[in-house]
């Protein structure tokens, strides 16, 4: 095969040219700066300039000065700056190995999809040979270079490419939010070759040679070096892309889905790519690859040519046109024109973009309405919104559940790690699952400003003849019965429909608030929300990958007494002092002061819940609860408030409960040992609670065997090994306790003498099953258990584990490790690809 490699080279210049001018037009000065002169400043390693490190790696291969980053040094050495010796440096360069071979950005940038909020990501391609100590320097610079970035209100995020490591060993760096860690290689490789533009460097050897057989490319380049037809030293290769594997399409989806939390609109076209791709596999077109045969077959580089964005655009058109699929790829047009437009209030379009758009709006057929709708963005409201939202997420997860029935059909797994999986799935969880209790969170990239001049929390009884419980319309009232196109949500617990109008923005300081109801008066309803403004900010930083790889402990909890059922206005009670016992029986009898009670939590992982209790036990029935959720081992919430909205005696009863509650949280932290002291008489019995390790249990004292209530019965059994009476009786490490989370399949790893482990398991709903003595690889079982996992959506006769099979709730793998100060538990990090 023959290369024409000065034609190439030609090629590729002409459309790195294309593209600065591109990332150029439009862009704000600032912009503009920075992005002219990150190359420089990776150059250069001197006091005077931004990013200075002492002993930082510096010098670029093949280095030359643009007229912009000459005035730059002009500016900032007024005495003069030593041009020609720089050049000589540069020239020096190219003989001689230097540390970074080359810089390169990639992602929208120069794409139709642009704006002033797209982020540079860097690739800062250095020499495998470069000790620790000066990758250590030179990512400290590069840390640097971001924090100087932020200053021209520029998001920069430069990562360390070392190409030997990325062709040998996979890219997996550690999984964060900039960062795929092991999610993806190949497909980070095709984004990374169909968008990068080179700032100063070597030339890509990819770009560079029209292999006709990927799977080829790397014999094609052995060969090439051995006839002399190129020196492998004047390139940076980081391969090709014959070596695609299924393997990549499970963990690339989750990635997508991760990012799909920050970036919707952006990230909703990226899975449904993935997802054309696994379609057309074995023999998937990737579009780095057309790229490349269009750029060697084409004269004249095109204004409209090589669009990275335009590309996946068409290539998803053209997938979901033959599955017939209008809606989504309405919507997927939708998210497009919203993601090209999102900043077109700051600053306009550039001619060539708004040019391209218009002629696509003319293609799909869209209206003038819809148009304008959807430039309106900024000012959606609640119900746009939801919409947007539910059918963003039925999207992500339509596309999910076909690459994981893509992986199944091709019995393979994600080559992802196991650490990896776990943080990508727990975000995933908190962001899109839904769950009873749980306040479910606008995205809040979907519009700017949700907030409601007024809102109206209405009771409905059973006697109205619709859904009983309460509702809520954005406006004043004036109607007093909802209807399908006046409310804009329904929930029966009152806590939960104030929670999510807060978490929301629907609800402000500004907003004016009414209520029609028989138990609920304007006033208790504006003292709930003051004292949920004082407990909860509306935003709180995300959860760190710390967290997340530890169960969901709570950081903030609201304890709301007698909000929705208060019983002091119809007690005969007229004393000056009241006793503990009176929360639940009145004189020994029957009567209570607490007629509900309301839990409102944030999580560590930044889920927002709510629990309601009425009725005689409800204080009991929340206190075991809330036992069962704080346990020896997690840390002490951030902030605990107790509120009372009773007619009488509310200092009486919140100072009650606030000792009761703090009695019951200390006792399940470990820092009081002493057992509850009361013993409360509910419906004419006698009851004590007892704290077992971890568990709060709730028993009526008898001459006979240990009784245990219905209610308690219910909670135990979920707490029982299927062959024990009890957990309590098993021989487990209790450190397992506090990683108990509803929803997870979890596996527990432990290390024996004799070179074989223990497997301790908590499944969907926290039952343990212990498997001792087991040898073996651990990695082995792993992929062993995902693929249980993967099959048990397609055969329930063959689902022996009889998994509860959700979106987000991959099996979480953890390892103890025993120290001398108790067992530790960590995140599995075995050398596996699951």
């Amino acid at each position: 095969m023959k290369y024409d490699l000065q034609f190439a080279k030609k090629q590729v210049d002409d459309l790195h040219r294309l593209r600065v001018e591109r990332v150029l037009q439009g862009s704000t000065a600032d912009f503009q700066h920075v992005f002219q002169l990150i190359a420089l400043l990776l150059h250069l390693n001197h006091p005077a300039l931004p990013g200075y490190v002492t002993d930082a790696p510096a010098g670029v291969a093949h280095f030359k000065l643009s007229d912009y980053q000459k005035n730059f040094l002009a500016q900032q050495f007024p005495t003069g700056f030593d041009f020609v010796r720089l050049e000589q440096e540069s020239n020096a360069h190219q003989q001689e190995k230097t540390p970074i071979y080359g810089v390169y950005v990639m992602g929208s940038i120069a794409s139709i999809s642009q704006t002033a909020k797209s982020d540079l990501d860097t690739w800062v391609c250095h020499s495998p040979d470069l000790t620790p100590y000066a990758l250590n320097k030179l990512q400290q610079k590069t840390q640097l270079l971001k924090i100087w970035a932020k200053k021209f209100n520029t998001d920069i995020t430069l990562f360390l490419m070392d190409e030997f490591y990325f062709n040998h060993y996979r890219y997996s760096n550690t999984l964060s939010v900039e960062n795929c860690g092991s999610a993806q290689h190949m497909l980070l490789l095709d984004e990374f070759y169909r968008s990068a533009i080179r700032l100063a460097g070597k030339p890509l050897l990819w770009l560079h040679l029209n292999v006709e057989n990927e799977a080829d490319y790397g014999k094609e380049v052995q060969r090439l070096q051995q006839t002399k037809q190129i020196n492998r030293a004047d390139w940076i290769d980081f391969g090709g892309l014959g070596a695609f594997s299924a393997n990549e399409y499970f963990g690339a989806s989750l990635w997508q889905l991760y990012k799909g939390i920050d970036s919707p609109y952006k990230s909703v076209l990226k899975i449904v790519l993935l997802e054309s791709y696994s379609w057309e596999y074995p023999n998937a077109k990737l579009i780095s690859v057309q790229f490349k045969q269009q750029l060697f077959n084409s004269k004249v580089i095109k204004e409209q040519s090589f669009d990275a964005y335009l590309a996946m655009l068409e290539r998803v058109t053209e997938y979901l046109t033959k599955l017939k699929d209008e809606k989504r790829l309405d919507f997927i047009r939708r998210c497009f024109y919203i993601k090209v437009t999102e900043t077109v209030r700051e600053r306009p379009l550039a001619p060539w973009r708004a040019k391209i758009l218009k002629n696509l709006t003319a293609q799909w057929g869209w209206s003038e309405e819809t148009i304008k709708h959807l430039n309106r963005i900024h000012t959606w409201k609640i119900r746009s919104v939801r919409e947007t939202h539910n059918k963003l997420i039925r999207v992500l997860m339509l596309s999910y559940r076909n690459l994981v029935n893509f992986a199944r059909k091709h019995n393979v797994n994600a080559s992802i790690a196991p650490q990896d999986i776990s943080i990508l799935t727990r975000k995933l969880y908190t962001a899109f699952e839904v769950l009873p209790g749980k306040v479910t969170l606008m995205n809040p990239q979907l519009a700017l400003d949700l907030s409601e001049k007024n809102l109206t929390f209405i009771e409905v009884t059973e006697e109205h003849g619709v859904k009983p419980g309460w509702y809520v319309v954005n406006q004043m009232p004036s109607v007093v019965y909802p209807s399908q196109n006046r409310y804009i949500e329904y929930n029966p617990i009152l806590i939960k429909l104030i929670a999510w109008t807060y978490f929301n923005g629907l609800l402000t300081s500004k907003t004016k608030v009414h209520i029609s109801s028989t138990h609920v008066d304007i006033e208790k309803l504006n003292q709930c929300i003051t004292d949920l403004r004082v407990s909860f900010p509306v935003k709180v930083s995300p959860p760190t990958d710390e967290e997340l790889t530890h169960p969901c402990e709570i950081r903030s909890l609201a304890v709301m007494i007698n909000l929705t059922k208060d019983p002091t206005p119809y007690s005969d009670i007229n004393r000056t002092e009241i006793q503990q016992s009176d929360l639940f029986s009145l004189d020994g009898e029957n009567e209570s002061l607490i007629g509900s009670v309301d839990l409102l939590y944030r999580n560590k992982w930044n889920e927002i819940k709510t629990l309601h209790y009425e009725g005689d036990k409800a204080m009991l029935s929340a206190l075991k609860v809330l036992s069962n959720k704080i346990h020896r081992g997690s840390g002490v919430p951030e902030s605990v408030n107790v509120f009372c909205y009773n007619q009488y005696y509310q200092e009486e009863i919140s100072e009650l409960v606030v000792g009761l509650l703090n009695k019951c949280i200390s006792i399940q932290l470990g820092t009081t040992q002493l057992p509850m002291s009361s013993v409360p008489r509910m419906t004419g019995k006698n009851w004590k609670l007892f704290f077992e390790e971890h568990d709060a249990t709730l028993h009526q004292p008898q001459t006979e065997p240990a009784f245990i209530s219905q209610v308690i019965a219910e909670q135990k059994q979920v707490k029982v090994k299927r062959n024990q009476p009890y957990k309590h009786l098993l021989n487990y490490p209790r450190q397992i306790d506090s990683f108990a989370s509803e929803g997870f399949l979890q596996f527990f790893f432990e290390d024996n003498e004799d070179e074989t482990f223990n497997v301790y398991i908590l499944d969907e709903n926290n039952r343990l099953e212990i498997y001792r003595q087991c040898d073996g690889s651990k990695e082995q079982k792993i992929r062993e258990i995902s693929q249980i996992y993967n099959l048990s959506g397609s055969d329930q006769n063959d689902n022996h584990y009889k998994i509860i099979k959700r979106d987000f709730n991959y099996p979480q793998f953890y390892q103890l490790k025993h120290q001398q100060k108790g067992i530790l538990i960590l995140p599995f990090s075995g050398s596996c690809m699951v």
